[in-house]
């Protein structure tokens, strides 16, 4: 227990929120735009499970309650592997970061950190990468949350859907900071894969503000 108390103040998902903000608002260069992609993509997350404890029981949606708990526990699944990438995005930084600063006094170890440096660029872009996607993953169930769940949550399903193509476009542009120091022939893929998530996302959004633009004017 007491390891385990010592260990909070160390991650950056057991701080205070205003103690966080005050470490991404720091000269310190991490937590940054990773860190805070997979943060917004994880608040979108909760709201949208807060719009489904919202309708699941009530007698008004009865007739989407077992759907809305499938989606409840699907998104919930998203939500804290969203929140465990706030710290990996940091740790993957870190880890760049002291990559470059291993000595390279002789060819052993020069070769010791070209082996690190590479582990290192691609974890930093394999950790946005999976920001990214789980945020489209928890996205491509907003317009359904939108449409059928509580009306009166409509606007939080809409602010939901904002943070999640918010995280995802961060948690892109961190992927595309960090392709030139992967082998060129493995950038395309990664390219490929920010551009779809980005078209995807946004069309989903486009679709959710559809939703929320109608319920509130009704």
């Amino acid at each position: 227990m007491n390891d385990q108390k010592q260990d909070f103040p160390a991650r950056l998902i057991y701080q205070p929120v205003a103690g966080f903000v005050e470490q991404v608002a720091s000269k310190a260069p991490a937590p940054g735009g990773g860190s805070v992609a997979a943060l917004a993509g994880s608040l979108g997350a909760a709201l949208l499970t807060m719009v489904a404890n919202l309708t699941v029981g009530k007698k008004n949606y009865a007739s989407v309650a077992d759907r809305f708990i499938e989606l409840r526990a699907h998104i919930e699944t998203l939500r804290a592997q969203l929140t465990e990438r706030i710290d990996d995005d940091t740790a993957a930084f870190n880890r760049m970061r002291a990559a470059g600063k291993l000595p390279e006094r002789d060819d052993a170890e020069k070769r010791a950190k070209e082996t690190e440096m590479a582990a290192a660029t691609k974890q930093a872009v394999e950790v946005p990468e999976s920001t990214m996607s789980l945020c489209l993953q928890a996205l491509d169930l907003a317009p359904e949350v939108a449409e059928n769940g509580n009306v009166n949550t409509v606007s939080d399903a809409g602010t939901a859907a904002e943070m999640l193509l918010a995280g995802l476009e961060g948690a892109a542009a961190n992927v595309l900071i960090n392709l030139p120091g992967l082998p060129a022939d493995q950038a395309p893929a990664y390219r490929k894969k920010v551009e779809d998530a980005r078209r995807r996302g946004r069309s989903l959004l486009d679709d959710v503000r559809r939703v929320v633009g109608k319920k509130l004017v009704a």
